[in-house]
């Protein structure tokens, strides 16, 4: 149970590092000068420096009421939000697997796959910065003996999520002079077959199509020829796959 207590807490501090990402990469991506580690955590609305004490996951959010102390413009609920969910991904991970590699390797796998949804979410966009760790990383578990697959159904895997993609979005913009799936989408899914394997990845391809068409038509209401982001799509589903197998 400590153990567990323990990695909840941890989740939770690696979920505030990862509101940084989420929050300052997309940033530095476009040229602005910040880093994840320059300046230090500051309001969006009136760039003042946040006490320690408000920095604390979630309970620093409650404190301030998602308020800033100075200006007092709201603070978006996303930040408590990402810390609570790495928490609880951290605290189920260790129940299911113990304080072990494997644990170790599936958590390292959510910390990549957990910003790359969000920043996919808000701003369309799947760094390659985030992108190809997550795709190195799987082959070299593989190839390491520690995945789910083997060496092989990794690069398969690998090759083949990145090729039926890319020649349906080629077909697609035959067809309709529009591109179907962005570049991003296309290598994200040749980083989730390194991990998971071809057999899984149809799985993911087929599911996360059918929850992004439900979910333009219906909570979003996506118009036709109307871009929408994806990539959250096939990472939520494969994060249930690490979480339930």
């Amino acid at each position: 149970m400590l153990m567990i207590l323990l990695s909840v807490m941890l989740g939770a501090v690696i979920g505030s590092f990862l509101n940084v990402v989420i929050y300052r990469l997309p940033k530095a991506l476009c040229g602005e000068e910040i880093s994840l580690s320059f300046p230090a955590s500051f309001c969006p609305e009136c760039l003042h420096p946040l006490r320690w004490r408000h920095n604390v996951p979630v309970l620093g959010w409650l404190l301030l009421k998602g308020k800033c102390a100075d200006c007092r413009s709201a603070i978006s609920p996303s930040y408590p939000l990402i810390e609570a969910l790495m928490a609880a991904l951290f605290g189920w991970v260790v129940w299911q697997h113990g304080p072990s590699v494997d644990a170790a390797i599936i958590l390292f796998a959510l910390c990549l796959l957990v910003p790359l949804a969000c920043i996919d979410a808000k701003t369309m966009l799947l760094p390659d910065r985030l992108m190809y760790p997550l795709l190195v990383s799987g082959l070299a578990v593989a190839f390491a003996g520690r995945g789910r697959i083997d060496w092989q159904d990794a690069c398969l895997a690998a090759a083949l999520g990145y090729a039926v993609p890319w020649m349906l979005s080629k077909i697609f913009y035959l067809l309709k002079k529009r591109e179907g799936l962005g570049g991003g989408d296309i290598k994200l899914f040749a980083a989730l077959g390194a991990w998971v394997g071809y057999t899984q990845l149809w799985n993911i391809m087929m599911i996360s199509c059918i929850l992004a068409l439900l979910s333009g038509l219906i909570l979003l209401k996506v118009k036709s020829g109307q871009a929408f982001p994806f990539g959250p799509y096939p990472i939520i589903v494969t994060i249930l796959i690490f979480l339930i197998n």
